[in-house]
């Protein structure tokens, strides 16, 4: 056999293996929900308290809303962000509009749990911010999932629709 005859052959008997790998990305299926990769769900925050420790909770920075994209192997939060004081606004300002909590969610695809946590931020004056965690835990597809500041016995719901 010539040489060019044996490239042909080791060539055409590669072709199947090129381009045909099994997909590592998933459809997450949990009771009725399926997700597709690249669809999302909102999580939506129910009824925050108003203060912690005598403070003004600032709403505006709650993750209310906020996307949750299934990418066929995780949950993917948009960019976390910071709210910090800005003395060229003269207030406080995120570094991020679709999520200046800091959301992340994370599940177990096996049992469907479903964890996570967001900051809570208060003004303790007009230029001085403190943040509390705020942890997220229940079951996708469930009602809705449990919230707690459990340092300052806080205890709140969200859904992930």
């Amino acid at each position: 056999m010539k040489t060019k005859q044996i490239l042909t052959l080791l060539l055409a008997a590669a072709i199947p293996f090129v381009g045909f790998s099994k997909s590592k990305l998933k459809t997450l299926t949990f009771g009725d929900i399926v997700l597709e990769p690249e669809d999302s769900l909102i999580f939506a925050l129910e009824d925050m308290e108003d203060s912690i420790d005598g403070y003004e909770v600032m709403g505006e920075y709650l993750p209310d809303g906020v996307e949750v994209e299934w990418t066929g192997k995780k949950f993917k939060t948009p960019k976390a962000g910071k709210v910090k004081y800005s003395k060229k606004e003269g207030d406080f300002v995120s570094t991020s509009d679709d999520n200046p909590a800091g959301l992340k969610i994370s599940i177990n695809k096996k049992t469907g749990k479903v964890s996570g946590s967001f900051k809570v931020y208060v003004a303790k004056s007009e230029k001085k911010l403190k943040s509390y965690t705020a942890k997220v835990s229940g079951y996708l597809g469930s009602e809705s999932l449990s919230v707690s500041i459990k340092k300052k016995g806080i205890y709140t719901s969200a859904t992930l629709d």
